[in-house]
């Protein structure tokens, strides 16, 4: 395979990036490659991501941000070392090999949930354990235990008649003539596995889990077995076919390539209006592949990223095709693109994030903005800060305003005396770097913000490197400032 690097460019002939041959750079992804592999140990190596591009990712990111040769080694050797740790780490977990999950469609399966009850909500084990029991004393305990669960454990039993114990509700399915939209809210509460478990107790067909509006699908809930989460979500993903919708996707992965594929299934297919994706922080940064993953949709309305990689064209599709979009977080992230632009967003959270070029954002709508950096020190997965610029630009209608992230610095665009940038801003938090030249970027925005009534500043005391808050709740009369 050929490998394409890119990142830092060769610049001029004394540039230290033109120094480094390219069977060099080549040598070091194989190492990537490998100390990938050992991190993850895995038992069948069909569910990983392809290792060799997530290596070459790595490596040019490493290569774009050095500032020197020495660096660039320096952050390849701790950067491996960060992958020794996660392998040693493996070896102590002690992972089930039981596989319940193979193919959920299939009624043989059944028998087997009885042995994972356990796992479940108390209230979801009582029901099974009385299905499961021995079929000569079950009748009264399953019935009492149906009544109970859907009556919320409220039900008085009905007196028994002589020496005969009579069960609270007759013979029938009390639970399978609910209606489909009580049933689905029940699950909504549910893991994805619960789900299809539930459903199977439900005279329903299709089973209900195949138009269940929420899933929850976290690989925590499978021990971290790669080769069972991805088997499960295969055939979940498969067994809804193409015409029912999802309200809300909930997908905590562990590299696991197949992910960028149910994402866009759930917003191609099943119209998602919710995606919480996140890539096991642990593992490198997910790439969303924009020829795997196309995010536009008319119907998302909420998007939350985490440890995740965003090209320009990621960006492009969440900011100008997803007409309802109001909600994006993006945390522990790597962001590539220049610019955060649209039409429709109200609440904007960048927390933990590598910004590798100066960010522009453009959002009218704009209720909240959430640009901060809570890590203490750089750990050795996160070898690269924050030092790219910020530039805010139209924040008309911006109420809450949070930038203690230690940016380099915070640039204002196309700001007028008679139209103020922040005309609608009631609470500021900023860091200490709004003290630089001379106060000049606090005196900005309070110059700036009209309606401004709560300023808080998160400043770091040098000898302990504790950070206090400083809040300073401004008069009504704004003549001074």
């Amino acid at each position: 395979m050929e490998l394409v690097f890119d990142g830092g460019g060769a610049g001029g002939a004394n540039n230290w990036r033109s120094q480094i041959r390219e069977e060099v750079r080549v040598s070091r992804v194989s190492v990537l490659s490998e100390a990938l592999m050992q991190a993850l140990s895995p038992d069948k190596p069909e569910t990983l991501t392809d290792l060799l591009n997530v290596a070459v990712r790595l490596e040019s990111l490493i290569f774009g941000v050095a500032v020197s040769e020495v660096d660039y080694k320096y952050k390849l050797y701790t950067r491996l070392d960060h992958l020794e740790g996660i392998s040693s780490d493996n070896h102590l977990e002690d992972i089930s090999s039981d596989d319940h999950f193979e193919d959920i469609s299939s009624d043989d399966h059944f028998e087997e949930i009885s042995s994972d009850y356990q796992m479940l909500e108390p209230s979801t084990a009582t029901l099974l354990r009385g299905i499961f029991s021995d079929p000569q004393s079950q009748s009264i305990q399953v019935q009492s235990n149906l009544h109970r669960v859907l009556s919320g454990g409220n039900t008085k039993a009905t007196a028994p008649i002589g020496n005969e114990e009579k069960p609270c509700c007759d013979d029938n399915d009390r639970i399978s003539v609910l209606h489909e939209s009580i049933l689905h809210c029940i699950m909504s509460f549910m893991p994805a596995q619960d789900v299809v478990r539930t459903s199977m107790l439900f005279r329903r067909s299709p089973p209900l889990w195949t138009s269940a509006p929420c899933l929850d699908i976290d690989i925590d809930h499978f021990d971290m077995d790669r080769v069972k989460f991805n088997k499960f979500a295969k055939s979940l993903f498969e067994g809804r076919g193409n015409a029912n919708t999802l309200d809300k996707l909930r997908l905590h992965s562990f590299a696991i390539d197949a992910a960028k594929y149910w994402i866009g299934d759930a917003i191609r297919l099943h119209k998602v209006k919710s995606i919480d994706f996140t890539e096991n922080t642990r593992w490198e940064a997910f790439y969303l592949d924009p020829e795997a993953i196309s995010f536009s949709s008319k119907y998302l309305q909420t998007v939350k990223l985490t440890n995740v990689i965003i090209v320009t064209s990621v960006f492009d599709q969440l900011s100008r095709e997803c007409e309802s979009l109001e909600n994006l977080q993006l945390a522990d992230s790597t962001l590539c693109s220049p610019e955060i632009s649209s039409s429709s967003l109200k609440t904007l959270e960048i927390i933990n994030c590598l910004v590798l070029n100066h960010l522009l954002i453009r959002t009218g709508k704009l209720v909240s903005l959430c640009f901060k950096d809570t890590r203490c020190g750089c750990t050795p997965k996160y070898i690269v800060r924050t030092t790219s610029a910020v530039i805010l630009c139209d924040l008309s209608n911006a109420k809450s305003i949070e930038l203690p992230t230690p940016v380099r610095h915070v640039a204002f665009d196309r700001m007028t005396p008679g139209c103020p940038m922040f005309i609608s801003l009631t609470s500021l938090i900023l860091g200490e770097w709004c003290l630089s030249n001379k106060f000049a970027p606090l005196a900005c925005f309070l110059k700036h913000s009209p309606m401004l009534e709560n300023l808080d500043l998160k400043l770091k005391v040098v000898e302990d490197t504790q950070c206090f808050s400083l809040s300073i709740f401004l008069a009504e009369d704004r003549n001074s400032y």
